[in-house]
């Protein structure tokens, strides 16, 4: 064979071997350009806070910078649908909760992703729970009096949530769902003005999260019927939660999650993941965690994904019910 036929003969071979080596070393070498944590909402909220903390763990732990981009709007559709349109390299990833993720595709007739599907899995964050709370006026210290006094005065518990379609909504659902009881539903502009109503008296009830309504509960302006989540919370172990007061099956988490487009390299995947579980065993980092009302939540990608799936079933089905049409 001629000497230039052997040669191109022998590169030929040897090229898909090349292109594999020169691939694995690109991929191994992510990340080599920061990395963009999106949070679709605006910056100073709770979960502006988390899309920090989540930045700052990667941040140290992948030694390359993780810059927050905060794109707001639209209920967080925003934001969470240009995650979606992104290249699933590794690069942008996002802040994630229910409320992006399974509450908002409900609420909106174009939102411009599917919250589940359209998103690699990547890690659990943290998780908080919520307090059912009531005017300290009324004659109900417990979950069940409050089941006997709203099935006695069907309709005329007025319970305030930060707006139609939110978890603090959806938890006053699922409520009158497990209990057979019938609460009216005052939405409003945000959790703070529905809790400043509950003070006041002007609604008697409220499905709030720990962090929001947890001073008021120790001030003595609201009185703590019980936790939302399915065991005692580790920040207020003396609260009893709603299922040990008899409703079973009441729970519908919230918490923060890092996810990114559909299609991230499973090497990458598992390398944030790792991170996120590991910097959650960080004690300073779980001390932050706690100031804000929540505990780590780590995971692997499966668990997380399998987590999501339930829950959106929950959601549409509670969201269904409610009677919410999307805007």
């Amino acid at each position: 064979m001629h000497l230039g036929r052997r040669l191109f003969a022998s590169s030929a071979l040897a090229l898909p071997g090349l292109l594999k080596a020169s691939g694995a070393r690109a991929q191994s070498a992510w990340p080599n350009r920061p990395i963009r944590l999106v949070v679709p909402y605006p910056p100073g909220g709770a979960s502006d806070i988390s899309g920090r903390l989540q930045a700052e763990v990667l941040q140290k732990a992948l030694g390359s910078p993780v810059v927050v981009d905060n794109r707001s709007g639209a209920g967080g559709t925003v934001g969470t649908a240009h995650v979606a349109q992104s290249a699933p390299d590794g690069y942008t990833i996002m802040m994630a909760s229910p409320s992006s993720h399974l509450g908002a595709p409900l609420l909106f007739r174009t939102p411009g992703y599917e919250g589940v599907d359209d998103f690699s899995h990547i890690a659990t964050f943290s998780i908080g729970t919520a307090i059912v709370c009531v005017h300290p006026g009324l004659p109900i210290r417990n979950i069940q009096e409050l089941i006997a006094y709203a099935k006695a005065n069907p309709g005329r518990l007025n319970y305030g949530s930060a707006g139609a379609g939110g978890a603090n909504h959806m938890l006053g659902v699922l409520f009158m769902l497990r209990t057979g009881t019938e609460l009216t539903h005052v939405p409003y502009r945000g959790a703070a003005p529905a809790l400043a109503d509950l003070i006041a008296g002007n609604i008697q009830v409220v499905f709030d999260s720990f962090s929001g309504v947890i001073g008021a509960v120790r001030a003595g302006q609201v009185r703590a019927l019980g936790i939302t989540n399915p065991t005692r919370w580790p920040l207020a172990p003396e609260m009893p939660t709603v299922q040990e007061q008899g409703v079973a099956d009441y729970d519908l988490p919230s918490f923060s999650a890092v996810m990114g487009p559909a299609g991230i390299p499973t090497e990458i995947l598992q390398r944030m993941n790792t991170a996120i579980n590991e910097g959650l065993k960080d004690p300073a980092l779980v001390q932050r965690l706690a100031a804000n009302g929540n505990i780590p939540f780590p995971s692997s990608p499966q668990e997380f994904q399998t987590l999501m799936r339930s829950q959106r079933d929950k959601w549409r089905e509670l969201v269904r019910i409610s009677g919410v049409q999307p805007e």
